[in-house]
């Protein structure tokens, strides 16, 4: 692709686009930036499909990007309480504060990694995220491990 007709978008327009798009029926996708989600979705190496999410077909452990008054995330969902959800990245040692459902954007459906996608209902994904949200408790110590073997690898 010619880099000359390459536009980056500032995030806010960047996602008001895509959230323009969902509302229209279309996917939507994006290449992840930031490692709240890692080590499931790697920062400038995922790219993530989305799709419109009716606020009743939302369930536990799914991705999400959201608006909030801090700006967009891409977030897993941890907990439904009364019309509002809660999320939590999965890097994250903490949740996030409840939001409302409306600032739900979009729900990833699948997600590429060096060319090949993943459906987000593949079940080895849906096992490994499970797995991933159980050990919540013990999650700063997975991530210290984890980061210590991602510096002797790489």
């Amino acid at each position: 692709m010619n880099s000359e007709k390459l536009k980056l978008l500032p995030p806010d327009e960047l996602f008001e686009a895509i959230g323009q798009m969902l509302i229209e029926g279309y996917e939507a996708e994006f290449t992840v930036t930031g490692n709240s989600m890692w080590p499931l979705l790697a920062d400038k190496r995922d790219c993530v499909t989305l799709e419109s999410a009716e606020n009743n077909s939302l369930k536990k452990g799914d991705i999400v990007l959201l608006r909030t008054k801090q700006g967009y995330l891409l977030h897993r969902i941890t907990r439904f309480k009364k019309g509002l959800l809660q999320t939590a990245g999965d890097s994250n040692c903490y949740y996030d504060n409840y939001i409302p459902q409306s600032c739900v954007i979009g729900r990833v459906v699948k997600f590429k990694r060096k060319g090949k996608y993943v459906s987000c209902s593949n079940i080895i994904y849906r096992f490994y995220s499970s797995l991933w949200r159980l050990l919540f408790p013990i999650r700063p110590l997975l991530l210290r491990i984890l980061f210590l073997i991602r510096r002797i690898v790489l």
